[in-house]
This record gives C-alpha cells, sequence and structure tokens, in this order.
C-alpha cells in the first residue's frame, strides 16, 4: 500500500497527474483532491487549522481500511497550512508514503491555468502562489519540461521500488 502526495501551486499539473496515474493503476487507487475536499464539501478556508485536514486524515484511514492499494492525496497543499498533517502522515507511512512536489515557474502555472474550464485570475493565483514550498522529503521535483507520461512512469516505478 502507497501515499502519494502530490504538490504544488495552481496549474502546477497535479490534478492532470493525479488523473493520469489513476487511469494507470486502475481500481485499486483511491483518489482525493485537496480542492474537491476543502473547497467543495467543506468550503472552508485555507488557514491553519482548517477542517480539511480532519477530513483529509479521516479519507486516508478510511482508504487504508478499505485496503486501497494506492492512495493519492493532490493538491496545493502549502507547507504553512499541512506541512505538520504531512510529517505527521510521513511519520506513520515512512517509506510507503512518497511526496512530490511540482515546480514551475508563475508564468508557466498561470499559463497553464488559463486553459481551466473555470480559470483563476492572475490577481487569485499571485495570491495562492507558494514559490518554492518544499518540505525538504520529496521524493520527486518536476519542473515544466518533465512530461504527463514520464510523471506518471516516474511515480509508479518509485511505487514500485
Amino acid at each position: 500500500m502507497n501515499l502519494v502526495v502530490l504538490r504544488g501551486n495552481s496549474g502546477a499539473g497535479k490534478t492532470t497527474t493525479a488523473k493520469a496515474l489513476l487511469a494507470a493503476l486502475g481500481p485499486a487507487t483511491l483518489l482525493l483532491s485537496q480542492d474537491t475536499i476543502r473547497r467543495v464539501i467543506l468550503k472552508a478556508p485555507d488557514h491553519v487549522g482548517t477542517p480539511a485536514i480532519a477530513l483529509i486524515l479521516a479519507l486516508i484511514d478510511w482508504g487504508k481500511a478499505q485496503s486501497f492499494e494506492t492512495i493519492i492525496l493532490e493538491g496545493i497543499l502549502k507547507k504553512s497550512v499541512y506541512g505538520p498533517m504531512l510529517a505527521d502522515l510521513k511519520q506513520t507511512w515512512g517509506d510507503q508514503m512518497m511526496t512530490v512536489y511540482f515546480d514551475l515557474p508563475f508564468a508557466d502555472a498561470f499559463k497553464r491555468n488559463q486553459m481551466k474550464p473555470v480559470a483563476f485570475d492572475r490577481n487569485t493565483l499571485t495570491d495562492w502562489w507558494q514559490a518554492d514550498d518544499l518540505l525538504g522529503d520529496e521524493a520527486l521535483c518536476f519542473g515544466p519540461e518533465v512530461t504527463l507520461d514520464t510523471q506518471v512512469s516516474l511515480i509508479i516505478e518509485k511505487c514500485a521500488g
């Protein structure tokens, strides 16, 4: 069983990669999206103490209890809010947890974001932007030059290894 955490700024490719991983890994995979949990289900703000943390942890525990082979958590998951939760998960999951950071320049992320069906404006993305928001224990870090197929292959390879 693996927990794969995909982090990075809006427009960096986390959701696209998560969906491609889900398709590649099949039905034994659970995909959890921070945006869906926080913004859609809870309509909660993204600050220290957000109730999204408790629900994310409960859903990860549920996925583990259901024996999903892989649980994917994707979202901005900024260190200032989710860092302690991610550190606790790393302590619990150990080598079965892999964190991947998507490190794109703002201009690239903004351009990608504008291709979404519901794009965010520049001011919103600027407010959300977290430069170099690394945790320090990332197994992989993807820049704009890494293709989707390569991202998926590398993540699957790391999970198997």
